[in-house]
Formats: structure tokens, C-alpha cells, sequence
């Protein structure tokens, strides 16, 4: 044997485990079997255990990251379903299943679960009826997230050609129950939502048992339908059947029939309403052009129009007595004005330094400011002398203080 004859361990392992990377079914399923050497880990917060079946046995870890969603205390004896993947542990040279989701089978530990999962959703708002948003009442475009092969879609697609034949059915095709149901689901959600095609979303199924619902009850779902921006109507199984998905939805229908009809609406019912609506605003016209008529014949029956020439000799005998009441308040005005000129002249006028100097006096001014004591000027000083009739340059030669009588 020569040396390119054989491989190594590493090689070996790593070969083996691209094949099972390689394998669609081998990188997300669901498990059912019974928990055997269940182990947790306090420090890494890791889980080790098996799971087992009548006949064969298969290594599982359940790491730290994931733990959170378990919403139960698993124990040897439990009967659960996992979702996980297959992959190669190199060192130990084993395969086993990584646990991504682990929930208890069996009615009873079911619906503990769910009610705990539950809990938790409503905890985190997704239940909130306040931010449930109103269905659009004229629908011509509707995403249907269901199976193509299922009673469900023909039941949509009869509804909606019925109701309103000019509607256009998108369909996102998914499964609708099994290990790939929930991913399938919630891409159908997205999907319709990027396209942005649809006017609402019917996400839908027959009915059946709690297990084949469950795929409506994963948080993945939940949390598509949460996040929609598009509004989702719930349709799923039968009347008593209620799912998460139905919470979470906008509107709850009780089958996908009723889901159908509340997404679109019947057009004959609308062109009926249509017609009313249409004889409610013809009579309204009618009566309000029956108003307008009989007010626009009382106003040709007023005078106006009916004896305009009075009319409009009165109009132009009142516009004379407003000229000659104008006229006679505009002299009476005049002649105030002029009384109160009069006063105010002769008040300034006995004001008037000329008046002064009629009497024989004089005004003594230098450089343009009059002169009134003698402490004002010096001797040699030049002075103006405004008389009545005329100006007197004067030069002062001397001066004497005068004490005269204050009254």
C-alpha cells in the first residue's frame, strides 16, 4: 500500500459530513421519539440526550441558544417532537441530530405546551386587538398562503369567483402541516409581502386534528404573520378549531370559506348598493334643484323685477335727498370751520409783537436773539432796534440798571 492509498480520520469525518450537509431532508425535519438520558448542563447550559423509538436510538444535543424556546421540563420516558438537523461530530467521529425546537407529543403535554407558548406570545404583544387593522372593503387582489392541492383553495377560489369573478387569486403555495409546514408558511407570508401585489392575505387550511393544526400554532408563523404589513385573514380548520394564527391575525374566520367572503366582497351586493346610492343622490339632486326653482321664483316675483321703473325712481329719489342732506351738511360744516378760523386769527393777532410796537414800543435784538435785561449786553456793543416802520443799527455807549415796579 502506498501512500496516496489512504486517507485520514479528519478527512474521513469531514468527507462524511458534507454529504449529510449536502441532503435537503437531513437539514431540517421533525422527530418524533422518547427521551432517554436526558441531560442539562447548569455552567454551558447545553442539553444531551437520546432519542429512541421501539427499534433504533439516535444521539441529540440541544445547545444554549436554542434552550430558551423550551417551554417544559423534559424528562426520560417524555415523548417529544424535535425539529433539528443531521451533521457530523468530527472529533468523536458520530452523527446526531442538532435540536433547533423541541415540543412534548401527546395530547395532554400538548396542550400544556401551548398554553405555555401561548402565554408567552399574548406577554409579548402579539395578541393586541389594538393594532389589528381594518380589511379594506374593496378587495381585487388577494394572497392565499395555503396548499395547491388542499380542499381549502378550491373552497377560496369558488367563493371569490362567485362574489367578484374580476378578482385576481395569488397564490403562495405551502404545506400545511408536517415538519416543513411552519418555514413554508411564514415565507408564503413574506413573500406575498415583498411582492406587494396583494390587497390582503388569506392564510389557510381544512380542518383537522390538534397535531395536523399545529403548524398554525409555531411562532414562526406568529411572528409572519405579526409582521405583516399587508392585512392577514385567518382561515383555518373548522368553527370550534381556534390557532394562534387566528389570534395574531387581523380578522379570525371560522373556515377558509367565511375567510374568503369576509376578504371579498359580494359584487352583486355592491352594485346593489351602488344603485341605491345612486336613486339616494338622484333624489337629492332633484330636491335641492326643486329649492333652488322656488327660490328663484320668488325672487322674480319681487318688485325688482316685476315694476323695475319704480323701482328705480325711488331708488333715485332717495339718492337726491342724500345729495341735498350732503349739501346742506358740508355748508353748515363750512361755516363752523370758518368761525373758528376767525377766532384763532384774531387770538393770534393780538399775539403779534407788531401790535406791541404800534403802541410805540421797540424790540432790542443782538445777532438775531432779542434782548430782554441789561445784563445781557456790554458797551460796545451793536444792537438791532425793530420799530414799526422800520430797523435802527445802534451802538451801546453805556448802561444803567433800572429797578422797576413787579405788580
Amino acid at each position: 500500500m502506498t501512500v496516496q492509498e489512504y486517507i485520514t480520520v479528519s478527512v474521513l469525518n469531514a468527507y462524511i459530513s458534507s454529504l449529510l450537509d449536502q441532503d435537503e431532508l437531513l437539514q431540517e425535519f421533525w422527530l418524533k421519539g422518547e427521551l432517554s438520558g436526558y441531560r442539562f448542563y447548569k455552567q454551558s447550559g447545553h442539553s444531551y440526550f437520546s432519542l429512541k423509538d421501539k427499534d433504533a436510538t439516535i444521539n441529540c444535543v440541544m445547545f444554549k441558544s436554542r434552550m430558551h424556546t423550551v417551554n417544559f421540563q423534559p424528562e426520560d420516558g417524555m415523548e417529544v417532537l424535535l425539529r433539528g438537523y443531521v451533521s457530523v461530530y468530527a472529533r468523536q467521529g458520530k452523527y446526531q441530530v442538532y435540536v433547533e425546537e423541541m415540543i412534548p407529543y401527546g395530547t395532554g403535554s400538548l396542550f400544556l405546551y401551548l398554553e405555555k407558548l401561548k402565554a408567552r406570545l399574548a406577554g409579548q404583544g402579539y395578541f393586541d386587538t389594538n393594532r389589528k387593522r381594518e380589511i379594506p372593503r374593496i378587495v381585487n387582489r388577494i394572497g392565499v398562503v395555503t396548499s395547491q392541492d388542499g380542499a381549502a383553495l378550491q373552497d377560496i377560489l369558488r367563493v371569490v369567483r362567485q362574489r367578484q369573478p374580476g378578482a385576481r387569486v395569488i397564490l403562495a403555495h405551502s404545506s400545511v402541516q408536517g415538519s416543513e409546514a411552519p418555514r413554508e408558511l411564514a415565507t408564503g407570508v413574506r413573500m406575498l409581502n415583498e411582492q406587494g401585489l396583494a390587497e390582503v392575505i388569506i392564510i389557510a387550511r381544512g380542518g383537522g386534528s390538534l397535531e395536523d393544526l399545529m403548524a398554525f400554532n409555531s411562532e414562526e408563523v406568529v411572528q409572519a404573520v405579526y409582521a405583516s404589513k399587508i392585512p392577514v385573514i385567518s382561515g383555518v380548520g373548522h368553527e370550534v378549531d381556534v390557532t394562534f394564527c387566528d389570534l395574531v391575525a387581523d380578522l379570525r374566520a371560522a373556515t377558509p370559506t367565511q375567510a374568503a367572503q369576509f376578504a371579498v366582497p359580494d359584487y352583486t351586493a355592491v352594485l346593489k348598493h351602488r344603485d341605491e346610492l345612486t336613486l339616494r343622490m338622484n333624489r337629492c339632486i332633484q330636491k335641492l334643484l326643486a329649492n333652488r326653482l322656488e327660490r328663484l321664483d320668488r325672487c322674480l316675483m319681487k318688485k325688482v323685477w316685476t315694476q323695475p321703473q319704480g323701482v328705480a325712481k325711488r331708488q333715485a329719489d332717495r339718492l337726491i335727498l342724500c345729495q341735498q342732506r350732503l349739501g346742506a351738511a358740508m355748508l353748515e360744516k363750512t361755516k363752523d370751520d370758518r368761525y373758528r378760523f376767525t377766532l384763532t386769527a384774531q387770538g393770534l393777532e393780538n399775539m403779534s409783537p407788531l401790535k406791541v410796537l404800534t403802541r410805540g414800543y421797540a424790540i432790542a435784538t443782538m445777532e438775531g436773539t432779542v434782548v430782554r435785561r441789561i445784563d445781557e449786553v456790554s458797551e460796545g456793543d451793536r444792537l438791532n432796534i425793530e420799530l414799526i416802520d422800520g430797523r435802527v443799527k445802534v451802538v451801546i455807549q453805556g448802561k444803567e440798571k433800572v429797578e422797576r415796579w413787579k405788580g
